[in-house]
């Protein structure tokens, strides 16, 4: 219970950097430096993208986290079962339901949002910017919360949505797997290679997303328990390269190396060495098994579908009545993600409590009645 309680936690806490990621990139951009002609905004930022700390608001850091965690936790699911087939059946037919409610509603909430509700991004950075000023119709929300996201990586309306393709065609890829390592374990070996390999001539990404998909499952049937003496490092090395920015000097002697491949090299790597050091470590995991970080991720899809909205309805206005009232930059921009990050895990909530309840209790009856018929 505390390993999958630990996986929870680091699913909450991965989350959590993806948020920090969006909100970084729309009031501090040169702690990521994407664009080369950016100016720190001040020291402090300066000094944070040039040190190791930069994880706690690496975005992709944390979905390749999300996709080793997945490919653990669904070989933990269906591994565990007396009838590893039919499992697999069942889980296969629940996976794009409990996926697709959930972000169709988000879409739609983000269509509803620009809709309506007009806010001024004259204040933030450029990348927020285009966010609002992107258009948006009830057509494409409804597409892209269905099929786009899915099938195309399509994200224009909510901007996180293009690591649903992974997730799903990563969930598929792992029936297909475990089903072939239930009779040919050399046939599931090469399968396990090959099919990453094939993902990657449709673009470097979507190969990353499968191979962590892939190391998940390595993870459960192979990996070893290590103690905390080899897990901490471990887990500081997952760390370390999480924060890793081609243009940072913490991370000059990696970039000798791999150059601009740097920053994907890095955070690809880290879900490896933070998910297998936390899960194949009893004391790690025991001291990630606490109630607020579980519960930060029974809430993390729910945090994860809504943040950019919460960042366009409360975050940017809040940021700007405090900016009128004469604030400094630095202070409104953190009372503004104080309320922001309050407010959003006050929805993620009652999304969780609903929207998400909603989806699973439907993909069981659709997986009973397909599956489990007489």
């Amino acid at each position: 219970m505390a390993k999958l309680n630990a996986a929870e936690s680091i699913r909450g806490i991965a989350c959590l950097a993806v948020v920090f990621s969006h909100l970084s990139l729309t009031f501090y951009p040169y702690l990521h430096h994407f664009d080369l002609d950016q100016k720190p905004e001040n020291q402090w930022v300066y000094m944070i993208h040039h040190s190791p700390f930069g994880f706690w608001y690496s975005g992709t850091a944390a979905v390749f986290v999300f996709f080793v965690l997945s490919g653990f936790v669904l070989s933990y699911s269906i591994c565990r079962s007396q009838n590893i087939p039919k499992k697999i059946e069942i889980m296969a037919v629940k996976r794009y339901p409990r996926l697709a409610i959930p972000v169709f509603l988000s879409c739609i909430l983000a269509w509803a949002t620009k809709k309506f509700v007009e806010i001024d991004a004259s204040g933030v950075n450029a990348w927020f910017q285009s966010y609002v000023d992107q258009p948006l119709s009830l057509g494409k929300a409804i597409y892209e919360g269905s099929i786009g996201s899915f099938l195309f990586a399509a994200s224009d309306s909510n901007w996180v949505l293009w690591t649903m393709q992974i997730e799903l065609f990563g969930s598929f890829l792992l029936f297909l797997l475990l089903f072939l390592y239930q009779y040919n374990k050399n046939l599931f070996f090469i399968a396990s290679i090959a099919f990453p390999v094939a993902a990657y001539f449709k673009d470097e990404t979507f190969f990353f997303g499968m191979s962590s998909f892939v190391i998940g499952i390595y993870i459960y049937l192979y990996g070893k328990s290590v103690k905390f003496a080899v897990a901490l490092p471990m887990f500081i090395v997952g760390l370390y390269l999480a924060g890793a920015h081609n243009t940072s000097h913490a991370y000059t002697w990696i970039q000798r190396y791999l150059g601009e491949k740097t920053y994907d090299y890095c955070n690809f790597l880290s879900g490896f060495f933070i998910v297998y050091s936390v899960l194949m470590s009893a004391k790690l995991s025991d001291i990630l098994d606490k109630k607020l970080f579980v519960w930060l991720g029974k809430l993390s899809f729910s945090i994860y579908l809504l943040h950019m909205v919460m960042i366009y309805l409360v975050c940017v206005p809040v940021f700007n009545l405090l900016l009128q009232a004469h604030f400094s930059f630095d202070l409104a921009v953190i009372s503004s993600i104080m309320i922001c990050m309050a407010v959003t895990l006050f929805f993620a909530h009652f999304y969780s409590e609903y929207v998400d309840s909603f989806a699973i209790n439907i993909s069981n009856k659709l997986a009973k009645l397909l599956v489990n018929k007489p």
